[in-house]
């Protein structure tokens, strides 16, 4: 019982302060409850400040400790549907006509906000349940949290910080780093010592549970002016609080059922979640059933058993991307899980693979949870091989690896690094940037071997060399002409997809778009701007742009070799400007104080980037990523994940043929 009391504390600091979790959930909650057993068997030998009775803690050393107000307790978990509705119907009997709130429980980090007269004080994390760290300045950096309420209540709301899925993958390719999953990100993300670090991280927020203040006593009221959590909720909504509109209230009767549709529709959802949170509505009744120890009587997580699968580890491999970053993975005996074959799996960096004893040879535990690529979860069984020794040379081109201060992760400096080169083109050409037909990874890979395209600025010299690509195996007219003409189409792509197709750090499609808002429309003016002696003061005041990113903009645009490509590019044609609207004073500013977003494709607008002109035509401005600050989304055939986020924020959507309706036919 000591032991396992003692390994569960461990693996507790892991996941709440390190961030960095080793066991996957079911395992830590399965030794939890065995524990619990145990604990019942033989009360007498109970160890004292059990991780049953205890609420993990994220304290760390390098904030203020706040006090909480109210009890900042866990969840009882199950991962039965049959459990939570025993649960269900206990606290039925325990009350007349007792409803029950159904909520997503988000996979991110807890985050407590204190208002006073409606201002935001503190931003508190969990920390021990009874102390949290205050963590205000980096709480205030979240765009989704309001720092002035629409009335001047005292109010303390419970809430979790997180990060989408779409976010998450975009952080990781502008800042050339591929973190674990949104959690440890997000979670991480908030305790950074400098709030610009945080403002730089696309964390959001949304509200779940609020406690009223008593004006005159400062007393935390549970029940407040309402009744129920619901009208709380909706409450806090009318206040400016982001509160998800998937939120069900239902009967007992109705329970399994809206269980059943929330469960079909977690795939769908463009945030991590890992089950529901059920919760009695009645506030009153709450207030009866009380809490245990560590969680309260009147609620309970039910999660959901991730798809997991048991395979064997054939080889671990290391492969290096365009920013350097040697990453590993494990080559697996093929699996099925999720619907398709799983061959390979993350294992995310040295540091990981050394935590979980990852061999050739070991039995592991693989998931694929929502969007993100398979992962070793739990080693099951390390098998007989030697440990594995982590390379200290690059796989590409044997260059010793580095490795920054405080960073896990190893990279290769080599400048001329054949794969860092390689990736760098496949990033360039890739669907999400230039989009250019018949350059995918397969071709770029043989042309770069054979000395036809190794820059960027071979791609727009191809057709001189176009005989010499004939010759190849697997090679023909027809296909190099395809690679002629996807290159010749590129050119028409404007400075909004080509600045982030370079893959400048820092540089991506979102400040692309603050500097395009700010009324820096080519690449002369930015660089004007770059070589003022006021740059990074002025970069600073762009809503959006911190104080680490305007440095890193400075250092990208200022380089030689970054302005020798881009002049190089400049000359083969391609088109560093976003036009400018068309002055026209017979139309009518429509758009005027509204920011759109466009995804999809369209039969009038080819590209899509000719929809944005007519918004910015109309007085709107445009952005490539859709927040809580974007009103309209112009949603064409095919519209994504970006379509699904706007739905979630109540973000307006129009339609093809009811745009071309607003513009008037144009």
């Amino acid at each position: 019982m000591l032991d396992l009391a003692e390994f569960l504390r461990y693996h507790q600091y892991l996941y709440y302060v390190k961030n960095e979790p080793v066991l996957a959930d079911r395992t830590f909650d399965r030794l939890l409850d065995e524990l619990r057993e145990l604990e019942a068997s033989h009360p007498t030998l109970a160890p004292e400040n059990s991780p049953t009775t205890t609420v993990g803690s994220d304290l760390e050393h390098d904030f203020p400790r706040f006090e909480h107000k109210i009890r900042v307790l866990s969840l009882t978990n199950t991962y039965s549907t049959e459990e939570a509705m025993e649960w269900a119907r206990k606290m039925h009997d325990a009350g007349d006509d007792v409803r029950f709130n159904v909520q997503w429980k988000v996979d991110g980090a807890t985050l407590v906000l204190y208002y006073e007269k409606g201002r935001l004080k503190h931003g508190v994390t969990r920390g021990s349940g009874n102390i949290g760290d205050d963590i205000t300045p980096n709480a205030k950096t979240i765009r989704s949290i309001p720092v002035d309420l629409k009335e001047p209540v005292n109010l303390i709301v419970r809430g979790e910080a997180y990060m989408t899925y779409a976010d998450f993958e975009r952080f990781n390719e502008e800042s050339g780093s591929i973190y674990a999953n949104p959690r440890n990100l997000t979670s991480g993300s908030l305790k950074q010592k400098k709030s610009s670090a945080t403002a730089r991280r696309p964390i959001r927020w949304v509200a779940f549970d609020l406690n009223f203040i008593d004006w005159k006593s400062g007393v935390p009221d549970a029940t407040g002016s309402v009744s129920t959590d619901s009208e709380a909720l909706a409450y806090g909504a009318k206040l400016g609080l982001p509160v998800f509109e998937q939120n069900r209230t239902v009967a007992y009767d109705e329970l399994e059922k809206t269980i059943e549709i929330f469960r079909k529709k977690a795939d769908t959802v463009d945030f991590p979640v890992d089950g529901l949170v059920l919760k009695v509505d009645d506030r009153e009744l709450r207030e009866k059933l009380g809490f245990t120890s560590a969680s309260p009587r009147w609620a309970v997580a039910l999660k959901f058993e991730p798809e997991m699968a048991e395979t064997t580890v054939e080889e671990i491999e290391v492969f290096v991307g365009r920013t350097g970053r040697v990453t590993p993975r494990a080559r697996l005996t093929p699996v099925q899980l999720a619907g398709t074959t799983v061959t390979y799996a993350t294992l995310h960096n040295a540091d990981y693979i050394a935590r979980l004893d990852v061999r050739v040879g070991a039995r592991v535990i693989v998931s694929k949870r929502g969007e993100i690529i398979p992962a070793v979860e739990e080693v099951v069984d390390p098998g007989s091989g030697p440990a594995y020794e982590f390379p200290g040379v690059c796989p590409s081109c044997n260059t010793a690896l580095k490795r920054e201060e405080d960073v896990v992760d190893r990279y290769c400096p080599n400048p001329e690094c054949e794969e860092k080169l390689i990736h760098g083109l496949i990033f360039f050409c890739g669907r999400k940037q230039m989009d250019i037909a018949g350059l995918g990874e397969k071709t770029l890979r043989t042309l770069f071997r054979a000395g036809l395209i190794r820059t960027i600025e071979d791609i727009y010299t191809f057709e001189k060399r176009r005989e010499d690509a004939e010759t190849i195996e697997g090679f023909g007219k027809k296909s190099v002409q395809l690679i002629v003409d996807g290159v010749a189409e590129s050119k028409k792509k404007d400075m909004r997809r080509l600045l982030p197709a370079l893959g400048l750090r820092e540089i991506g499609p979102a400040v692309t778009d603050i500097l395009i808002r700010e009324g820096y429309r080519s690449i002369e003016r930015i660089f004007e701007l770059i070589d003022a002696k006021d740059a990074e003061e002025r970069l600073n005041a762009m809503h959006g742009i911190g104080k680490e990113t305007a440095s890193e903009i400075l250092r990208q645009l200022r380089d030689k070799k970054t302005r020798k490509r881009i002049t190089a590019l400049q000359k083969f044609g391609l088109n560093f400007s976003v036009p400018e609207p068309v002055a026209d004073s017979s139309i009518k500013k429509i758009f005027a104080g509204q920011t759109w977003c466009v995804t999809g494709s369209f039969a009038h607008f080819k590209p899509r980037e000719k929809a944005m002109e007519e918004v910015e035509l109309r007085g709107g401005s445009t952005t490539s990523a859709v927040s809580s600050k974007t009103t309209h989304l112009l949603a064409g055939e095919k519209a994504g994940s970006k379509l699904q986020k706007a739905e979630q924020l109540g973000v307006t959507v129009v339609s093809e043929e009811e745009f071309m309706k607003l513009i008037g036919g144009a």
